[in-house]
């Protein structure tokens, strides 16, 4: 089986966007609001989607890409398969902060300090979930980058940054001043 799970980077004065959610077959954990893609549903919808149910808040899209990573899961009934991450940036919500989530998984959302939230980050029992989300708030790893354990869990992921030349467009670029302009 392979599933997508999105997430959000929401940072307002000095605090990232979290909430303590209680899993099934799990502790209580802190983590970015996100959730699973929806069969159908685009990732960018499903961010925004699971943004508003886990903590009552409104983002109008995503706004940048911190990271994506993929790893397999063999170890855990309900959970075995291929997951890919993406983790979203979104700024400016509105709204007023407090779970509404329909599976009853949230117990809290809370504004938190960087250095909190980091804390909080580490903490997560699983570290493919976590690592990729500091490095990217540190700083130590860049935008956008892909996270992969193609040889396990235990074993050091393989970090691929994104790529620095722009986008790919179906436009031309002018050479010099490099706008792009539709096709022809």
């Amino acid at each position: 089986m392979s599933r997508t799970i999105v997430s959000a980077v929401v940072e307002q004065d000095g605090c990232l966007l979290m909430v303590r959610e209680r899993p099934p077959a799990g502790p209580e954990q802190w983590v970015l609001p996100g959730g699973v893609v929806e069969p159908g549903e685009l990732a960018h919808d499903a961010m925004v989607r699971e943004v508003h149910e886990e903590t009552g808040l409104t983002v109008a899209g995503p706004t940048g890409l911190a990271c994506v990573s993929q790893h397999a899961v063999t170890d855990e009934p309900g959970w075995d398969g291929t997951w890919t991450v993406i983790t979203f940036r979104a700024e400016r919500p509105t709204g007023t902060l407090g779970p509404l989530d329909p599976d009853g998984e949230v117990l809290e959302a809370a504004w938190v300090p960087l250095d909190e939230a980091r804390a909080r980050l580490a903490a997560h029992p699983f570290r493919r979930r976590g690592e990729p989300l500091i490095a990217y708030l540190t700083g130590t790893a860049p935008p956008g980058a892909l996270w992969l354990w193609p040889d396990g869990p235990q074993e050091p992921p393989v970090v691929i940054p994104a790529a620095a030349t722009g986008p790919i467009t179906r436009g031309r670029r002018d050479s010099g001043t490099g706008t792009v302009r539709g096709p022809g």
